[in-house]
């Protein structure tokens, strides 16, 4: 299956959301497409997050990736959180979530960035496998832990 893969702008924020609503859901949580758009628009509209989509021939969206610009205070160095990536489930097998973390990580590269984190479900076999097979090494330093401030869309 081809694909294309391009940096998401404001025009392009349906097309994510749609995908990131179906991501959402994978996750247990609620559909709401409309929520979903207006939370990518408004990441793509403050270019608080960069998101690359993978689409076939035919403009069908495939997959996304959406990363986070932060800090590392021990490295004293900029890198990039890959919060989500999703491929949609007609798309899975075929390399896209490959391409599209490959896409990632040359941005990653070419903006300077220290490295790249994510995260994943520890059941979730397929990703981790995805992420080792391309280099990525599991920390066995540190935990995560979360404090729930206030809940958001479920």
């Amino acid at each position: 299956m081809a694909s294309i893969i391009t940096r998401a702008d404001v025009t392009h924020a349906h097309e994510v959301a749609v995908l990131f609503n179906e991501y959402r859901q994978f996750y247990g949580r609620r559909d709401d497409v409309a929520a979903a758009e207006q939370f990518i628009h408004a990441r793509l509209l403050d270019e608080s997050s960069v998101i690359f989509i993978a689409k076939d021939n035919q403009g069908l969206g495939l997959g996304f990736v959406q990363m986070y610009p932060s800090f590392s205070s021990l490295r004293m160095a900029p890198m990039l959180i890959l919060n989500d990536v999703y491929v949609t489930q007609h798309a899975r097998c075929v390399g896209i979530g490959r391409a599209l973390v490959q896409q990632a990580a040359s941005y990653a590269k070419a903006h300077n960035m220290s490295y790249l984190m994510l995260e994943t479900q520890q059941k979730n076999q397929r990703a981790q496998g995805l992420y080792e097979g391309l280099g990525f090494v599991r920390n066995q330093d540190f935990y995560i832990y979360e404090l729930e401030i206030h809940r958001g869309l479920e």
